[in-house]
């Protein structure tokens, strides 16, 4: 809609200048823009908003078999257990080695007892020659997965190897380890270097 105006005249120094005459502005119409306007957003909205349920969809089903925050008797008995079978199983004896095979056999299975029984093997050899022995300790755990009868930890443990002529060493392994309980004992079923 246009507004007519009047034409006035300007003296300007004696001179008299007649105005150009006003170009008509375009008027926006925003009544029609608006609800364009609207419809993308509501569009953009519910796409969102779709993408936002799958996503907590995903996650929800992920934590859903996952307890290790929210079951916090289940996730603390884990990682005792696992840290002290694994602080025993990497614990060694160069007069006792039945001992620590005993104790990996009573909690390693699996491809975790084959591991075990391929490096002590190797192991065994260089202990009795040295007379050394290992004392392992779990510093620290977390259980990263616990559902059901299954979890997955991270063990860090600390080492300290003896042998037969005094000399000390020390070092440190991380290891990333899954297990399963079964009769309310959990045994290593998976090691792996982490």
């Amino acid at each position: 809609m246009t507004v007519p105006t009047k034409k006035r005249a300007v003296k300007v120094a004696g001179r008299h200048h007649e105005p150009e005459p006003a170009s008509p502005e375009p008027v926006a119409e925003p009544r029609r823009r608006v609800p364009l306007v609207l419809a993308v957003l509501a569009v953009v909205m519910a796409g969102l908003a779709g993408w936002f349920t799958l996503e907590t969809r995903a996650t929800n089903a992920v934590v859903a078999h996952n307890s290790a925050l929210s079951d916090v008797a289940g996730t603390a008995d884990a990682g005792k257990q696992i840290s002290a079978a694994l602080g025993t199983v990497f614990s060694y004896r160069y007069d006792d080695p039945a001992k620590s095979e005993q104790a990996a056999k009573d909690v390693l299975t699996g491809p975790a007892l084959a591991q075990y029984e391929q490096l002590f093997g190797q192991v065994r050899k260089l202990a009795a020659e040295q007379q050394l022995v290992v004392t392992s300790t779990a510093v620290a755990s977390g259980v990263k997965l616990l559902d059901g009868d299954r979890a997955a930890l991270l063990v860090f443990l600390d080492q300290t190897g003896t042998r037969g002529d005094g000399q000390r060493s020390t070092g440190a392994a991380q290891l990333s380890v899954t297990a399963e309980r079964v009769a309310g004992k959990w045994r290593v079923t998976g090691m792996s270097a982490a």
